[in-house]
């Protein structure tokens, strides 16, 4: 039977103390120097140490677990590029200071029957929620309920939840930039694009800073909003066809991602109708594949990937010191003037 290498035998062979071994498996480099460094390195290396997590967890009452809880109508939530950078950031800050991520998608429906909510599997609970406002409210019950500690991903966090904290982003503002733009275009007859199947709160931030920038010109301008289904390719096609059938071609389609705007633009060049020419379009998050449509569109950038990182950090700190030293972060989004205005 292979022998268990434990932390002292690491220290033994790079000559220092268990504490400096320690502090260095959990990323806490502090003043070590770069020799202590390479030896500890070296000494895990050969000895091929990997730390007992569940003997740790016993001493320590931690789990080194975040849970990460997707609440999504769609079984491919995954594919939705802002839930990708979301993951992704989160993941890289909890992995450097030695947490694993535990992520599950579900439906708001089915939200009671998730593991990360029966079960104690994770020292704190990270959640991107949708639905209506209601729906919305109920999960954040749901998760507070669990007694840990938990961070809302484009949510708002309601006052009643001491133990937690909201990471938002400017959704309103960057919208009202975007529609803003737009205007000064000379589009007055503007129609927001967006999802059926779910409803974030980011989503309704873009669309009422969008409100408020028409709004400014009065009877000047006018705004529409069609629903789009899950925002594909076929969904938004069917969406502009039942849209252009009662109506004449707006000044400007405004998506509310740029998926759904790249979906508008495959649809207008199909018929034949020009961009910016004929209609002005634009989307929202300027993920890396927004770059590949043609025109390249015109949209805000989202910080999706800081904003999910954040959120890590603040739940490692939350971990560390018992308290979150912030309950809202909110992060800049950013105007991306280009081709489609």
């Amino acid at each position: 039977m292979a022998v268990r290498v434990k932390l002292s035998d690491v220290a033994r062979r790079a000559r220092v103390s268990a504490m400096s071994v320690s502090n260095y498996m959990n990323g806490r480099h502090g003043t070590m120097t770069e020799e202590t460094r390479d030896r500890i390195a070296e000494a895990v290396t050969v000895l091929n140490y990997r730390p007992d997590m569940a003997a740790r967890s016993v001493r320590t009452s931690k789990i080194q677990s975040v849970g990460l809880i997707v609440v999504d109508e769609s079984p491919t939530y995954l594919s939705d590029g802002y839930t990708t950078q979301l993951v992704s950031g989160l993941g890289d800050a909890l992995n450097a200071k030695g947490y694993t991520l535990q992520l599950e998608g579900l439906t708001a429906s089915r939200l009671s029957a998730s593991t990360l909510i029966r079960q104690r599997q994770t020292d704190g609970l990270c959640v991107l929620p949708t639905g209506s406002l209601a729906t919305r409210k109920e999960i954040i019950r749901t998760v507070a309920g669990t007694g840990q500690p938990f961070v809302l991903l484009l949510e708002s966090l309601p006052r009643a939840w001491p133990d937690a904290c909201c990471v938002l982003q400017t959704d309103r503002q960057g919208a009202r930039e975007l529609a803003r733009h737009v205007l000064e275009r000379g589009a007055r007859d503007l129609v927001v694009l967006k999802q059926s199947h779910n409803h974030w709160q980011a989503v309704a931030e873009r669309q009422v800073g969008i409100e408020e920038a028409v709004a400014q010109f009065g009877e000047a301008a006018s705004l529409k909003v069609t629903q789009c289904g899950s925002g594909d390719v076929a969904a938004t096609a069917a969406a502009l066809d039942a849209y252009l059938a009662n109506a004449r071609l707006p000044d400007a389609f405004m998506a509310t991602n740029d998926q759904i705007g790249i979906a508008v633009l495959k649809y207008l060049k199909a018929r034949g109708i020009a961009v910016p020419g004929d209609v002005l379009v634009t989307g929202f998050n300027a993920f890396d594949f927004w770059q590949f449509s043609d025109p390249v569109l015109t949209t805000v950038r989202s910080p999706g990937f800081e904003l999910g990182h954040r959120a890590g950090e603040a739940m490692i700190e939350r971990m560390e010191k018992g308290v979150f030293a912030e309950r809202r972060i909110t992060l800049e989004t950013t105007f991306q003037p280009s081709e489609t205005t």
